[in-house]
């Protein structure tokens, strides 16, 4: 049977039903499957042996393995995939229940999201590659700024009216002997006065009036005299053809060979400012060249100047990284996304929107086909300067110009993936162009170990530093929550069908609020506002025009039961642990008890006390959809249970009749992640 499953995979799919096959038939022979007729007869029969409780026995056993909670899940819901294909191929008559198990939370820093400091590294890296490949794009424009390198035993090629010649050939072409040539143009004249278009202008004064940068001199000796260098040395320069910057010692005659601008004039005059020959020249036949500038600092030169010689990883995939981070989309539905998979406007709904598969969501009866539509990610928290769509719909039109220049050359079968680059190491061993798309043969991994070794995230962060696709996605799940988003609203932007999968998504660390206060000091706070605003007449302050209309106490009512007096002006620990936008709803409702807007009332409290029996129930199943934010929960039940405490705030005889009115409220929603209606 299990054969029959991993027939319908390939590769690493079929390796882990392998491999899940081995730990099931290891829970046979070492428990016999908790059935005692084993003991004396070994025969294993599945028309008698996986019977209604066969799955449950075997989650018995996996609670005893030493695995990750994921891993403990994915064993799970690959025996149940066989079982039930069992019973649906008449094998077994008897239906397997499906036991309870917990889908498992990220126990490693492989998928989780990347905290604050290693956001802000990544980016910035991500963003300067990102500016390379739109001037790759824009293509380059010489600058002049090179500066030829003397050269022992020959003259470099010169330019004549925007012809390139070597000696020999201007020799032969303008009829000048070559010595003659090599010798003028070694004293400074001009190529064009070398070969005899031009006069050779002598200076044999020094009383001309100059002006060196931006400073102007009543003579040759005045400036000579300014930069320390006795006019007779400088008059002499003159003559040889030197300029008066030359001439001056302000800009080298002739400069290293190892010097950027010897290799910028290499780069624009021998070259013709194409990278790629450049490239090649040096690591394939110059190998003069190639040992006073390493290939590193030759790469490094191209990015400074703003070229690169191929379309390969380095310049594709940290794009990739870009949409990933932009979008949220899953590793594999990133590799699969095709040239057509952006759509402006969605024929029902008229909005941007990403086409994109998933095939780990796909079955008999659900599409593995998937829709993205980009305004759902649109939080003015996350994307301040420009929106979501205008970046990803700029970063789509820069993958694709860049790709179509190799795309001729991809094999049919990824011709129409919209990341795909060259693999250069491949290409020159084959001598041919070769061209991949992400992760043929583990490439891309090579890549994440290249970046976050040239980009130093492992000197930052450490050696054990994990940089990879699968992180981007857990990350904007953090941010988004840390922006105000719900938990829906993520599982939205995430395409999850389950709310508690994308709980697992949330980064512990990252959401875990930084309030300024303690729990006692926050539960006397509230105590006290609360105490106030029941011998007061009015209980809150007068509202701001812009608010929403207010219930019949005064008061706006939040999830949790408590009032708001403010919703406009959260206060300033809520502010600090959030990224609160000036002027909007304050949108964390599970802070509010923390918050110095916030009021208890006797009318909230049936309200309050069905939130401290839902949280409690919550914590005590450890509830994954609130495990990112747990301890944030257990100071929320410590703080509600001391207003509810007779006589610190209301008396007893209130808190009994809330007590009995919290008893009708069976299905009331208090908070989205601790919710558990009918």
């Amino acid at each position: 049977m299990f054969f029959q499953l991993e027939a319908e995979f390939e590769d690493k799919s079929a390796e882990r039903i392998r491999t899940i096959k081995n730990a099931y038939l290891r829970f046979v022979a070492e428990t016999n499957a908790y059935y005692s007729e084993l003991d004396t007869d070994r025969r294993f029969y599945l028309s008698q042996y996986w019977d209604a409780d066969a799955l449950i026995r075997f989650s018995k056993w996996l609670g005893t393995q030493e695995l990750k909670s994921k891993s403990r899940y994915s064993y799970y819901k690959t025996v149940r995939q066989v079982m039930d294909m069992a019973y649906a191929l008449r094998v077994i008559d008897t239906v397997v229940y499906h036991a309870p198990m917990f889908k498992g939370v990220s126990e490693t820093k492989e998928r989780s999201s990347y905290v604050k400091r290693e956001q802000e590294v990544i980016n910035a890296a991500v963003a300067r590659w990102i500016g390379l490949a739109n001037s790759v794009l824009s293509g380059y424009a010489p600058t002049g700024a090179g500066i030829p390198y003397r050269r022992k035993d020959s003259v470099p090629p010169i330019s004549i009216d925007g012809q390139l010649y070597q000696i020999s050939e201007a020799a032969k072409r303008f009829d000048v002997p070559r010595e003659t040539i090599s010798r003028r143009i070694r004293e400074g004249w001009t190529p064009r006065q070398a070969v005899g278009l031009d006069s050779r202008t002598r200076v044999s004064g020094i009383s001309t009036e100059v002006t060196i940068e931006n400073v102007t001199y009543a003579s040759i000796s005045s400036a000579g005299e300014a930069y320390n260098l006795d006019h007779g040395v400088v008059a002499k320069r003159l003559r040889m053809g030197y300029t008066i910057e030359q001439s001056l010692g302000i800009t080298p005659i002739y400069v290293r060979k190892s010097d950027e601008r010897a290799l910028l004039w290499v780069f624009e005059n021998e070259f013709g400012c194409d990278a790629f020959a450049m490239y090649e020249d040096y690591f394939s036949r110059n190998q003069e060249l190639a040992a006073i500038c390493p290939v590193k600092r030759l790469l490094k030169l191209f990015m400074r100047w703003g070229v690169w010689p191929f379309v390969d990883d380095r310049l594709i995939m940290p794009l990739a990284v870009e949409l990933s981070m932009l979008t949220g989309l899953n590793v594999e539905s990133l590799k699969m996304l095709e040239v057509d998979s952006y759509q402006a406007e969605h024929r029902l709904t008229g909005q941007p929107v990403i086409n994109y598969r998933k095939r780990r969501s796909g079955s008999s009866t659900r599409s593995e086909d998937r829709e993205l539509h980009l305004p759902v990610l649109e939080l003015e928290e996350l994307y301040l300067e420009t929106s979501v769509v205008e970046r990803v719909e700029k970063l789509l039109g820069l993958v694709l110009s860049l790709t179509s220049r190799i795309r001729s050359e991809a094999p049919p079968e990824i011709a129409r993936r919209l990341f795909i680059f060259e693999d250069v190491e491949r290409s020159r061993r084959e001598e041919r162009r070769v061209i991949v798309a992400i992760d043929p043969k583990r490439k891309a991994g090579k890549w994440y170990r290249r970046f976050s070794t040239d980009e130093g995230l492992y000197s930052l962060f450490g050696d054990n530093f994990n940089f990879s696709l699968a992180r981007c996605r857990p990350t904007l799940a953090t941010n988004m929550v840390l922006a105000g988003a719900s938990l829906f609203h993520v599982q939205v932007a995430l395409g999850h069908e389950s709310i508690q999968t994308t709980a697992t998504y949330l980064d512990e660390q990252g959401l875990r609020p930084m309030f300024n206060c303690t729990v006692s000091e926050a539960l006397e706070r509230i105590a006290q506002r609360s105490r106030d605003a029941l011998k007061a007449e009015q209980p809150v302050e007068a509202f701001t025009e812009h608010q929403p209309e207010a219930t019949a106490n005064g008061f706006l009512e939040t999830l949790s039961g408590c009032g708001c007096k403010d919703p406009y002006n959260p206060s300033k620990n809520v502010r600090t642990a959030t990224k609160y936008v000036e002027g909007s709803v304050c949108p964390h409702w599970n802070m509010c008890l923390r918050c110095d807007s916030a009021i208890v009332t006797e009318k909230s409290l049936p309200k309050l006390i069905v939130y401290r029996r839902r949280v409690g129930a919550a914590l005590g199943e450890d509830s994954p959809a609130i495990r990112a934010r747990k301890e944030l929960y257990e100071d929320t039940v410590k703080l509600i249970d001391g207003i509810l405490a007779a006589d610190v705030v209301f008396p007893a005889s209130a808190i009994q009749t809330a007590e009995c009115l919290a008893a009708t409220m069976d299905d009331l929603l208090v908070d989205h992640l601790i919710y558990q209606g009918i």
